[in-house]
């Protein structure tokens, strides 16, 4: 999934935050100062440089705009203040990413609010078809990720793997962020490129009251993804002990196999630190245990079909 880059070269300050790429030149126009100003939250002389004439609207080299820059920091006046001298709202940069995208994913929920009221699309994509709910679900913002679905957010948008802002919250952990989007109506089976579901994430990363929260909300527990793995092969095949419990509790599938005629015991018994899950595993198999491979187990590539 995201990292957080932050670069810093001769004469350039350049942040990325997973998704949002502003650079600012040191000598650099009156306009790129004011995208430098709006950066550091030096309101004086953002409303001196607007004074001076600069355009609020100017781009750096990257496409992006002061609007952008103030919005990540979370600098509330700038952004009113550049919003007031006609700051386009729905701008994107050279990623296609907006001011309102960059505020969910930093946390910036007062200017989250602020953007909305002015007219920000909160349904609006970036390249890889990303949304600014899909940003918050990713980095634990509830409170705006409750503002962008209060603002209209499309719950079951898919970006460019087909997966959706209920899938990444799954991913990343975020049991409160996970309830929320189903409260809100988001698709609890609904699945990626790769046929892969919340479940099956949850069950991967060992997020043991997402899976209970998922089954709770009608997630398919013995779905296949496009390998025929399940939410229990993945369970077992990571270790996660607490996770194979309550799906076996939930009468998790212990016969199904994958495409291979694999099944979640051989998952389990494929490293060497899972004699825990094999021996739980054990107890409730007694079908035979042969498979059609004798390839080394691997869990497939969780998104291995992003488009270029």
């Amino acid at each position: 999934m995201k990292k957080n880059r932050l670069y810093i070269v001769p004469g350039v300050f350049f942040i990325c935050l997973s998704f949002l790429c502003i650079t600012y030149a040191t000598s650099a126009s009156i306009d790129n100062y004011l995208i430098r100003a709006s950066f550091e939250g030096k309101t004086e002389k953002v409303d001196a440089l607007l004074g001076y004439g600069a355009d609020v609207n100017a781009r750096d080299r990257d496409n992006g705009t002061a609007l952008m820059a103030a919005s990540l920091m979370g600098h509330t006046a700038i952004v009113k203040t550049l919003l007031a001298r006609g700051a386009d709202v729905n701008a994107k940069d050279r990623n296609g990413e907006t001011a309102l995208m960059a505020a969910a994913f930093a946390g910036q929920a007062d200017i989250v609010k602020i953007l909305l009221k002015n007219g920000a699309d909160v349904n609006a994509k970036d390249r890889k078809k990303e949304t600014a709910l899909m940003e918050a679900g990713f980095a634990g913002h509830r409170k705006i990720v409750e503002s962008l679905l209060a603002g209209g957010a499309d719950v079951n948008a898919k970006d460019i793997n087909k997966e959706t802002a209920l899938m990444a919250s799954a991913f990343a952990g975020y049991d409160h962020i996970v309830k929320t989007l189903l409260a809100g109506g988001a698709e609890v089976n609904d699945k990626n490129c790769m046929g892969k579901t919340s479940i099956i994430y949850a069950s991967f990363k060992g997020h043991n009251k997402i899976v209970k929260t998922l089954i709770d909300n009608g997630a398919d527990i013995n779905v296949n993804d496009k390998f025929g793995e399940t939410a229990l092969m993945a369970a077992a095949f990571e270790g996660h002990f607490e996770t194979v419990k309550v799906l076996l509790d939930s009468d998790a599938d212990v016969h199904a196999r994958d495409i291979d005629g694999r099944t979640a015991l051989q998952y389990a018994e494929s490293k060497d630190n899972n004699g825990d899950i094999y021996i739980l595993l054990a107890d409730t198999t007694d079908i035979d245990q042969n498979y059609a491979h004798g390839d080394k187990i691997g869990m497939y590539a969780l998104n291995i079909c992003e488009h270029k």
